[in-house]
């Protein structure tokens, strides 16, 4: 009892670890002579047409082995190394050969199936489809290789939920997802490791989540006509149909004839296998040594002549001319695939109508970043051996170049990355200077207002009782710092917080007019001229005639401030009902582009220190940015500077509609009736 114990918990950790040191699945035998016996023996490698033979390609593509080797994806398929590599499927007890060959006859019958059913629909690469069909039972497969005897017992259970409870206590898993893990591990076409699990999805409920669900569905279509044969692993009542429809006899018939005799040979022994793999290494071998110096002489002299910072483009133009000089290859071309290296070479035509005989992928950390197209002569062996023997070299020298271009095209990518998120991320800091110094204005004019407002009644009491001049001047200076300081808190608050807007009935250029007085003994007081132009009274219109003043004054005191003694400054004044436009201009040193950058930035002033804090601007800026207008500028250095003004005007409010008998005493249109304003 305790033996029995144990080798019940030994079994399934062997049969997992045999599973996890799993690479391949082993060769018939009759796949192994008949590649021996027809591949020529002085290359390495039979040529594709040879691969594709009839006579071979009949025996080839019915090995699940060869099958599995042709589907990987994780190095060049070498037949020679196969042959070499691989073991072979060796006698088992009755059972396990005959249910081997039931595996086997159903694999066929659905890859079979499914050759035919790709090319009613038109399908690209029918064989693909077909070689991912042959592999549906991968898991199935890899079980049959480690534990023959263990496997024939699993496939004669009839009951389907104690057979995927025998698969759960050996395996760890279902046969099905064996497959899909081998395949994946194995590097096999995606299309392989979707059907391995989702062959038997007769629903198609997961096949969304495949690479290709149209050629997942014509496998499982193959797969459900696989099963109505006398072959089928999953229903019992199809071992006693034997094919009553056309299409089913037909594939029948294809599958005795292809799978006759059976997987195994009688005949096959292991001193047969030993032989033959040692011929096959061999053959490579000889082959390989005959090739290796000129392969290498080539790649060699390449490199030597390579410039260490060349492009892709040359690097692509140098390989092609090394690969014109194999003998066999009439012409080679290089396509740069990855991205960041694609090559900016318009395609030839004249290439295009014949496609190239070979081509060799180049991979850089395991994904494409290169081809290197060859058309090759008709006699090409020596051709196909070089490509074998210099493409590990190849690919190592297109990495090189493609990383250092990808790394180029990275270095730009950030360096215009960076730019646009320090253009991105201005506004933001913009933004946030501003919330830190509304916050400082609203403290400061809270803290210092009213020690300000008792220093101007202070100083006014006092100017209303001084008789002596130097007194009435001093108080006079007092009065007039203590009014400047209250002006410059105004603005702080004014660019932290801008106020709402309080439009009502007024004439911009009144505004304008009344700014221009108020200033008027200032510009006298510096001998610059101010000119208004357009003067004329204009309509009233709905504005908010504070901001317009606060508007005014800025310009026209920025303007001043740059304006020389007597120079001139003109203001004009235009516009109607819908728009207010005003223009300032004044003949000062102008503006440099390195301060037209920070024109409207608080604190930013190009005039010398006590001249202004640079608020003016800004401020002038925030008032037209809320009223939705447009302030440009337009400077010279040393010709003078014009500013631009574009507010666009809302209509007025509509009058409240008149009551009955007038309401409450008021005649018709109200308070807010414009002829009232």
């Amino acid at each position: 009892m305790p033996v029995s114990r144990c080798r019940t918990i030994l079994v399934p950790e062997v049969i997992r670890r045999k599973l996890e040191r799993l690479d391949g699945l082993p060769l018939r035998p009759a796949t192994a002579r008949l590649a021996l016996n027809v591949f020529p023996e002085d290359s390495a490698e039979p040529s594709p047409e040879l691969l594709a033979s009839s006579r071979f390609a009949a025996v080839a593509e019915s090995d699940p082995g060869w099958v599995v080797a042709l589907t990987r994806s994780d190095a060049t398929f070498q037949a020679i190394e196969l042959l070499e590599q691989s073991p072979w499927w060796s006698l088992a007890s009755g059972p396990a050969v005959e249910a081997l060959n039931r595996l086997w006859r159903h694999s066929v019958a659905v890859g079979q199936a499914a050759r035919r059913l790709a090319t009613e629909a038109g399908e690209a690469d029918v064989e693909r489809i077909a070689r991912a069909g042959l592999l549906h039972g991968l898991g199935l497969w890899a079980i049959a290789a480690l534990e023959p005897e263990w496997f024939a017992e699993l496939l004669g259970e009839p009951d389907g939920q104690r057979r995927q409870a025998m698969e759960l206590q050996m395996l760890g898993t279902e046969a099905s997802n064996l497959g899909r893990t081998l395949a994946e591990r194995w590097g096999c076409d995606p299309l392989v490791v979707d059907a391995a699990w989702l062959h038997a999805d007769q629903n198609g409920i997961m096949n969304a989540g495949s690479v290709e669900p149209r050629a997942l569905a014509l496998i499982q279509q193959a797969f459900a006509l696989a099963e109505r044969t006398p072959w089928g692993l999953y229903s019992t009542e199809a071992r006693e149909i034997g094919g009553s429809e056309p299409r089913l006899r037909l594939l029948i018939a294809e599958v005795q004839v292809r799978c006759t005799p059976g997987l195994i040979e009688a005949d096959a022994t292991v001193h047969e296998e030993r032989f033959a793999r040692s011929t096959a290494r061999l053959r490579r071998q000889m082959a390989q040594l005959r090739g290796e110096k000129a392969a290498s002489d080539r790649f060699l002299q390449a490199f030597v002549d390579s410039d260490p910072a060349e492009s892709a483009d040359s690097w692509a133009e140098r390989a092609a001319l090394s690969w014109c000089g194999v003998a066999g290859v009439a012409t080679a071309r290089v396509v740069w695939t990855g991205p960041g290296t694609e090559s900016g070479h318009e395609e030839d035509p004249r290439r295009a109508e014949r496609p190239a005989t070979r081509v060799l992928a180049l991979a850089s950390r395991g994904r494409p970043c290169a081809e290197i197209h060859l058309w090759l002569d008709p006699d090409r062996r020596a051709a196909e051996a070089e490509a074998e023997i210099a493409a590990p070299a190849w690919q190592a020298w297109a990495a090189l170049v493609a990383e250092r271009t990808q790394l180029s095209a990275k270095l730009e990518s950030l360096a215009r990355g960076h730019r646009g998120w320090v253009d991105k991320e201005e506004p933001r800091v913009r933004r946030a200077k501003l919330d830190a110094l509304a916050e400082f204005a609203a403290g400061a004019g809270h803290e210092l207002n009213n020690p300000l407002a008792v220093i101007v009644g202070r100083a006014q009491l006092l100017l209303t009782r001084a008789t002596d001049p130097d007194m009435v001047r001093s108080l006079r200076a007092i009065l007039g710092q203590a009014q400047r300081t209250h002006r410059i808190i105004r603005d702080l608050m004014f660019i932290g917080r801008t106020p709402e807007s309080r439009p009502r009935f007024c004439q911009p250029d009144e505004v304008v007019r009344a700014s221009l007085r108020d200033i008027k003994d200032e510009a006298d007081t510096r001998g610059v001229r101010l000119i208004l132009k357009g003067g004329e009274a204009g309509p009233k219109v709905w504005a908010d005639p504070d901001a317009l003043r606060h508007l005014a004054d800025a310009l026209i005191r920025n303007a001043l401030e740059a304006t020389r003694e007597g120079d001139t400054i003109q203001i004009a004044v235009a516009g109607g009902l819908e728009e207010v436009s005003w223009s300032v201009k004044d003949n000062g040193r102008g503006i440099t582009s390195a301060e037209g950058e920070h024109l409207f930035d608080p604190f930013f002033c190009g005039r010398q220190a006590g001249r202004g804090l640079g608020l003016g601007l800004p401020r002038a800026a925030r008032i037209v940015q809320q009223a939705g207008g447009e302030l440009r500028w337009h400077s010279m250095p040393g010709q003078g500077t014009i500013f631009q003004v574009h507010i666009p005007l809302l209509p007025p409010p509509k009058p409240p509609s008149p009551t009955v008998g007038g309401g409450e005493g008021e005649p018709a249109g109200g308070r807010n009736d414009p002829a009232r304003a």
